[in-house]
């Protein structure tokens, strides 16, 4: 994977983070209070790429077969790049408005969707969509998620670090991606029912896996609340809390995660599974201990860390068709996103019931380990599909 490309991410995922961090900042620029009504209408502004990200992420597949994957990404970057200015020169209109933040999160994060389908179906076009080279590649977008908040604490005004993510993209357009477009024959009608049974596996699974993170958010702040911190300090502690899960993150998926897909493959999915009910098992049963949630915290850190790894590395290889990859990348993007929603939405209803989020999690946990185990024997022995 070129150095531009993995920057390209790293700069994505300051773009994002350091967004929603400094939505204090943009109270103040667009004259908002705590109590307003229209605060919402602002979370809702800056939260706009995701809705732009989710329908465009699966169509850039098209666009790379018409134009090039070089072309595209120069596109996309150009895109990103536009946006980025556009959003930086509201902060000097005479007017300010929401709907001003609104316009440039969506355009955001219609070009924004483009660079990691496009880098995924680079390494599947190179033969090396391995479980080790697809975490080295979310530990990009991990990375830039990490530094976006940090960026706040340095003394220089929001609008020029919105410039940072700019800089950092310029690189993709001197940059060539030229990949050979590969056409295959359909197969027979079990091989196309087996694969397509897979990536429903596999979306399902990428349902579960972004269900828990959005659910264990909640429960950090819950926790933290139940254990006095409120206010500046409880902010100051979950943001503590956050920056520790996502260095261990990226650790997990820079360093583990490549190491074990390469030496010990047969055992890369059980001891993932077996993290995964460590991890919400102990949060069952110790939850409200700080060393409880610790713990916890290793094994579920460590399955997220891998198990998208694994079943994008499954998804490529069900199709040999580059567009078609890039396509499914989309959709896989797509299913991340819904995921979110999902677990965000059932944590607001546990919360609002005065439900213990643990059992969320522990259900989306048993969940995702009978969509992984399911995959894995379809994967292994295609026969398997005849037997559900």
């Amino acid at each position: 994977m070129k150095y531009a490309l993995f920057l390209a991410l790293i700069s994505l995922g300051i773009n994002q983070t350091l967004v929603v961090a400094a939505i204090p900042t943009l109270m103040a620029w667009s004259e908002q209070t705590p109590n307003s009504p229209s605060l919402g209408v602002l979370v809702l502004a800056v939260n706009l790429n995701l809705v732009s990200y989710w329908f465009g992420a699966s169509r850039w597949g098209y666009v790379a077969k018409k134009l090039g994957v070089s072309r595209t990404l120069h596109i996309a970057a150009l895109g990103f790049i536009s946006a980025n200015l556009l959003f930086f020169a509201t902060f000097y209109s005479e007017s300010p408005h929401v709907w001003q933040i609104g316009i440039c999160r969506i355009l955001v994060g219609a070009f924004s969707c483009a660079f990691l389908p496009m880098a995924q179906m680079l390494l599947a076009a190179k033969n090396d969509a391995t479980s080790a080279a697809l975490s080295r590649l979310s530990s990009a977008l991990t990375l830039g998620r990490l530094i976006g908040p940090s960026l706040l604490f340095l003394p220089v005004s929001f609008e020029y670090l919105l410039l940072i993510p700019v800089v950092m993209i310029l690189p993709v357009l001197c940059s060539r991606f030229d990949i050979e477009f590969v056409q295959t024959p359909l197969g027979t009608e079990q091989e196309l029912v087996t694969i397509r049974d897979r990536q429903y596996f596999i979306y399902a699974s990428a349902i579960m896996t972004t269900a828990i993170v959005a659910v264990f958010q909640f429960y950090a702040l819950e926790f933290l609340n139940l254990k006095g911190y409120r206010a500046e300090q409880g902010s100051d502690m979950y943001a503590s809390l956050m920056l520790a899960t996502s260095v261990l993150l990226i650790f997990y998926q820079v360093r583990v995660i490549p190491l074990l897909s390469q030496r010990r493959p047969e055992l890369f999915l059980p001891i993932l599974l077996f993290a995964l009910m460590c991890g919400s098992t102990t949060l069952l049963a110790f939850g409200e201990f700080w060393w409880g949630l610790g713990l916890s915290l290793l094994g579920l850190i460590f399955a997220i860390s891998g198990l998208p790894a694994w079943y994008t590395a499954r998804l490529l290889a069900s199709e040999e068709n580059t567009v078609k990859q890039a396509k499914l990348s989309g959709y896989l993007t797509r299913a991340h996103t819904t995921g979110h929603i999902i677990g965000t939405g059932g944590a607001s209803l546990f919360l609002h019931q005065q439900w213990t989020l643990t059992f969320l999690i522990a259900a989306f946990s048993i969940a995702l380990l009978f969509c992984a185990s399911r995959l894995h024997l379809l994967t292994n022995d295609p026969e398997q599909i005849k037997t559900y």
